[in-house]
């Protein structure tokens, strides 16, 4: 079986520097698609940048439940935001698992993946900030049927622990599995998460390449530039640099040639499947 792989930038739309390096990554190395965060100020005209100055890049949206504003109304969405009308924090759906309402979440998916929309570009997938989507059964549930309404693939729940560190831990990945295969949504066959942080080196890159399976693999991956605004934002922020150097890097580049593995966007690489 031939040997695909996604590599796919998370955060697209976060800040300038974040978008600019997304699609640096692209145009001079090896990543394929980038997510992006629908409610951030400005998101909407990268992703039109990225359809002029990228039009291979794969876009999806990056459902987002822990970060900045919504893009619905706050009074429609109360569940999802503190008394500043902004997102609730990652530590607070930690120690509050079931303040969210699903419904509320459902319009708010919906309002993001309805904002992306009006850029014309077309949607490549779904995953979601900090994995919140597959914190609880209900969230993935919602992001299995959005899925399918909109006819794209999604990100394979596969964590076993919290990787970032702020990310959620998933309900339980084995019934996770089984949602997502009784779905019919098409995903990847494997999800490689330890590109990120300390492991984001030149040497952990090729162990990842050198070892892919057969089937379709995502590598998440966070490049960008680390601008004011990402500084102000996140605690990821100049860690994004050495990936963005990394994925720049002619080594990955050689490997996947030498190995035979394909590129590809998810709908590329899932429409080929036989």
């Amino acid at each position: 079986m031939r040997r695909l792989l996604i590599v796919n930038a998370d955060d697209y739309g976060q800040t300038p520097g974040v978008s600019a390096g997304i699609r640096q990554a692209h145009l001079q190395g090896i990543v394929t698609a980038t997510t992006v965060l629908a409610n951030r100020p400005g998101a909407l005209d990268e992703v039109r940048r990225a359809q002029d100055e990228a039009p291979n890049l794969g876009l999806g949206v990056h459902l987002n439940l822990t970060s900045g504003r919504p893009c619905s109304p706050p009074e429609r969405v109360p569940s999802l935001v503190d008394a500043e009308g902004l997102f609730l924090r990652p530590e607070v759906h930690l120690s509050e698992p079931r303040r969210v309402d699903r419904r509320e979440a459902e319009i708010e998916w919906q309002a993001q993946i309805e904002t992306f929309l009006q850029s014309g570009a077309l949607l490549d997938h779904l995953d979601s900030h900090h994995h919140i989507a597959a914190s609880r059964p209900d969230l993935w549930d919602l992001c299995l049927d959005l899925a399918r309404e909109f006819g794209c693939g999604v990100r394979l729940p596969v964590l076993q622990e919290p990787d970032p560190p702020e990310a959620l831990p998933f309900f339980n990945v084995d019934d996770a599995m089984r949602r997502l295969s009784a779905s019919g949504v098409p995903h990847p066959d494997a999800f490689v998460d330890r590109f990120y942080g300390d492991q984001a080196t030149l040497e952990n890159l090729r162990s990842i390449l050198l070892s892919l399976g057969p089937g379709v693999t995502e590598l998440m991956t966070h490049p960008g530039h680390a601008d004011h605004a990402l500084l102000a934002v996140s605690i990821y922020a100049r860690e994004r640099e050495p990936e963005l150097s990394h994925l720049t890097s002619s080594a990955g580049r050689q490997i996947l040639e030498r190995e035979g593995i394909g590129l590809a966007t998810f709908r590329q690489a899932l429409a080929a499947r036989p």
